[in-house]
């Protein structure tokens, strides 16, 4: 969403809408406004990307937590102009609109699991932290082991969370879909918070040398992740990555 693919997220795909439901003159007026909305949230997503390569594990959630943020704020930008446009359509356009998401949806469930099937299997990639790895990296005092057990149960309730707001069905029009994308994305910003302070907590306890222990971590999981198999790095990639598509399928509708 930071680099070359930033303009996927512009891509409203109005046209479309035109040929699918023939507007008239009101319904184009809201139609227009809506294009207009989803480019100011494109836009101010964008502004939101970090200027800066995040050194430290505190850094980058930080980060994670602004685009978040930017995220929340892009979807408040672009739910009325969608709810005044769907409100003037008739029940026969309503349909077509519904055909048309659902054309692409069908074309992007050839390549991915269901919706639920990735949001429940995402969870451990994302929150789950090595403790194991972080104790023998870091050689923790047991002042500092108590603070990293405070982040692993502030890690294990940002899980519970993030599945809680996993939906069992699919809503099943624009708008409602669109609420369900800003309640997930409430709760996504819920849990960062909640990792974020234990974790604040837990790396300011750390010494210069032990700060350099703990970052090591990373590119060697990532390492290991990437050698995992088909299936498992299908997992981690949409855990990752998750916002980035929810934000895609917010501007086309898609959802």
């Amino acid at each position: 969403m930071c680099g070359e693919d930033s303009h996927d997220i512009a891509g409203l795909p109005i046209d479309r809408f035109q040929q699918a439901i023939q507007p008239n003159d009101a319904q184009r007026a809201a139609l227009d406004d809506l294009a207009n909305a989803s480019l100011k949230a494109a836009q101010d997503i964008r502004s939101a990307c970090p200027t800066d390569i995040a050194l430290t594990a505190p850094a980058r959630l930080a980060q994670m937590q602004q685009r978040i943020k930017a995220m929340i704020a892009a979807v408040a930008i672009v739910r009325p102009a969608l709810d005044k446009f769907y409100g003037l359509l008739s029940d026969e356009q309503k349909l077509r609109l519904a055909a048309l998401a659902d054309d692409q949806r069908q074309t992007a469930a050839k390549t991915a699991a269901t919706t639920a099937q990735k949001c429940n299997s995402a969870q451990p990639g994302v929150t789950v932290w090595p403790a194991a790895d972080i104790v023998q990296a870091v050689g923790p005092t047991e002042a500092q082991r108590a603070s990293l057990a405070a982040l692993q149960s502030a890690a294990a309730k940002a899980a519970d969370l993030l599945k809680a707001s996993c939906l069992s069905e699919t809503p099943l029009t624009p708008p409602a879909r669109l609420a369900a994308v800003a309640q997930r994305l409430d709760v996504m910003l819920q849990a960062v918070d909640t990792v974020r302070v234990a974790l604040n907590n837990f790396y300011g306890t750390l010494s210069d040398e032990q700060k350099a222990r703990f970052e090591s971590i990373g590119p060697q999981r990532t390492s290991e992740l990437e050698s995992l198999d088909v299936t498992h790095t299908t997992v981690r990639r949409h855990g990752a990555v998750s916002a980035g598509r929810i934000i895609r399928r917010l501007m086309s509708i898609g959802l």
